[in-house]
């Protein structure tokens, strides 16, 4: 199979290095900076100058692009976009995370030019992608995805079909602000242990250990107590796709409170600075300033818990 790889940032790249290495296809590849197809034409793949360029005898086109403005760009620019010529009977899968809307738009686009389309982003992040295990939530034609599925199992360990065009990308969106939530509801709870005798580490070894604490929030737990944070799952990146999950809400007026509250909470770890780190890196913000509308001391108690008197009632 010719197979065209759109976007070869940390994802893009690990995905078509797998593709080559199977040697079972004719790979070609772009990226908006030419430096990053150089490893990949080494190991075999093809570069194209242009994304039109990259569709050339192409009978699956993938692209891992950072957002809708880059897919925008790489697919519908009226110049040199690769839906200027993508043929018809071509798959087309974006794996991208971008927008539901953005989604069922590329797919009424390829529909028009006789082209099938998938909406397919991912689970997983670098890791994942080198050992070819990630996560594929698929909207789009059941068919479609059965002719590709062989494809999308040599870089990945899973494949799920989620509905129509569009739904793998809201399943994407609702994965990745669960996690999200949950990240930063731990990195608030393990900062506000501040000040108490109860040790960060022996805290989230017991959560582990219950059922109220997944492995991946466990793993992520462990890591917040840490001071290094390299970037697998920006900050950045995890504010984005916050932000288009509540836009996605808004635009169907579903409430999604504790979402939106998050994403305040990731855009604030942004201007600290902290755009850059891991998702796990949002614990600096807990560290390095006292919630909004806090005075900065600790809290008075309240009547529940009144001050200590310092004297053992009588029997």
């Amino acid at each position: 199979m010719h197979i065209t790889m759109l976007g070869l940032g940390a994802m893009g790249s690990r995905m078509a290095r797998r593709l080559i290495t199977t040697g079972e296809h004719d790979i070609t590849v772009w990226n908006r900076t030419a430096e990053a197809t150089r490893p990949l034409v080494e190991a075999g793949a093809v570069a194209a100058p242009t994304p039109a360029a990259a569709m050339a005898q192409s009978d699956l086109v993938i692209s891992m692009l950072r957002d809708v403005e880059a897919g925008r760009s790489v697919w519908l620019d009226p110049d040199v976009g690769a839906l200027t010529s993508l043929a018809p009977g071509t798959l087309a899968v974006d794996c991208s995370t971008v927008t539901p809307t953005f989604s069922r738009e590329l797919a009424a686009c390829c529909a028009q030019r006789g082209a099938e389309f998938l909406d397919a982003p991912v689970l997983g992040s670098r890791p994942q992608a080198d050992a070819g295990t990630l996560i594929f939530l698929a909207g789009g034609d059941l068919a479609v995805l059965h002719r590709i599925e062989p494809v999308l199992r040599q870089v990945g360990g899973a494949v799920h079909h989620m509905g129509p065009a569009g739904t793998g990308t809201q399943m994407k969106l609702l994965t990745n602000s669960l996690f999200a939530v949950q990240v930063a509801t731990v990195a608030e709870l393990i900062a506000a242990l501040h000040g108490t005798d109860l040790d960060p580490g022996r805290a989230i070894e017991a959560l582990a250990a219950t059922p109220v604490t997944g492995p991946t929030i466990a793993t992520a737990a462990t890591a917040m107590l840490g001071d290094t944070f390299p970037a697998a799952f920006p900050i950045e990146l995890v504010a984005k796709d916050l932000e288009y999950a509540t836009a996605d809400a808004a635009a169907r007026r579903a409430t999604v409170p504790s979402t939106r509250t998050t994403t305040d909470t990731y855009r604030q770890a942004i201007n600290h600075g902290h755009r850059n780190d891991h998702i796990t890196g949002v614990i600096k913000l807990f560290r390095t300033f006292p919630p909004a509308g806090s005075t900065g001391t600790p809290e008075r108690r309240g009547e529940a818990d009144p001050p200590a008197s310092g004297a053992c009632p009588d029997r």
